[in-house]
């Protein structure tokens, strides 16, 4: 049986043991149908939250280790031909949890193909389209320290942009250390099989935004626009994110409408990795940008109802 979407957050957290607000994000992100950038040193958890993830879904999961050799066939899949026929082998794209570690060490080829996934859900092989299963979502990590110190390229913008949010995720606290260490054989164990025939799927459309909220989301988004340290202006998949997801944590709170609150929540996961600073501004974090947006930017204090 599906489990209720406060009782995902409960299944995901027994197994990762980071902050709740990242579990609250990564759902969010999973039921929002949008994909989700893990920024963060290794050894920090971050499989273990794909996996914790597929589990609690009961869905497949699957992990690519990116190389500046990786092929889009090893990820997508190929067609193999027999029999004067073309028979499709699909990649590990094809779960419904996909971990890419390092996705900034892929080749640029690699990383084209992963638009086509993660912006329309298909696959294309040999000329064949293929849908991907739902729930699916990307989870990708990026060392964003290597990428500071030049030892590997950032994310070309392009796929940057597709990813609905981003987190950063540390090296948990010292007592709750204790404990991934007490848990660490069970936490091996935890494998991407699923548990379930038939994952749930989520359905934010019957949500209700007001326009009040929407008229927010833009200001914040035009603030930023704005701000004179911001290399480039936020595209249209900024908005979208913070709505999609903004949507995702009111139901995750049992709401069928969505309140400011659950706006401030999305901006930074939704924006901050798409924030390109100048060059005289580069040791500014991209978070102060969307803190100072929070800050300036009124909220609505009245929302009309669905009338």
């Amino acid at each position: 049986m599906a489990l209720a979407p406060r009782e995902l957050i409960r299944a995901v957290a027994q197994y990762f043991l980071g902050d709740a607000e990242t579990v609250e994000i990564a759902l969010a992100t999973l039921i929002s149908g949008g994909h989700l950038l893990l920024l963060g040193p290794v050894g920090s958890g971050k499989t273990i939250l794909a996996k914790a993830l597929a589990r609690a879904i009961g869905g497949t999961f699957a992990r690519i280790q990116m190389t500046n050799e990786t092929l889009p066939s090893d990820i997508l899949g190929y067609g193999v031909y027999a029999g004067g026929e073309i028979r499709i082998v699909k990649g590990p794209i094809f779960n419904n949890i996909v971990l890419i570690d390092e996705i900034n060490r892929g080749p640029p080829r690699t990383l084209s193909a992963l638009i086509e996934p993660m912006q329309e859900k298909q696959v294309t092989i040999e000329g064949n389209t293929f849908k991907l299963p739902t729930p699916h979502m990307i989870i990708a990590t990026m060392n964003i320290t290597e990428v500071a110190a030049g030892a590997t390229a950032p994310l070309p913008m392009a796929v940057q942009d597709r990813f609905t949010a981003s987190l950063h995720i540390g090296y948990v606290e010292p007592a709750r250390e204790a404990e991934v260490v007490v848990l660490s054989d069970m936490l091996d164990q935890l494998d991407g099989r699923p548990t379930a025939a038939n994952p749930p799927r989520f359905d934010t459309g019957k949500i209700y935004v007001a326009q009040e909220i929407v008229a927010y989301i833009i200001e914040l988004v035009e603030r930023i626009r704005r701000d004179e340290r911001v290399a480039s202006p936020l595209s249209t998949r900024a908005p979208i994110a913070v709505y999609r997801l903004a949507r995702a944590l009111a139901l995750l709170d049992g709401r069928s409408y969505v309140v400011p609150d659950d706006v401030k929540k999305a901006a930074k996961p939704a924006l901050v990795h798409r924030i390109y600073l100048k060059p005289q501004y580069d040791d500014v974090d991209p978070s102060i940008i969307v803190e100072d947006a929070l800050r300036e930017v009124e909220p609505p204090v009245y929302i009309r109802g669905d009338a």
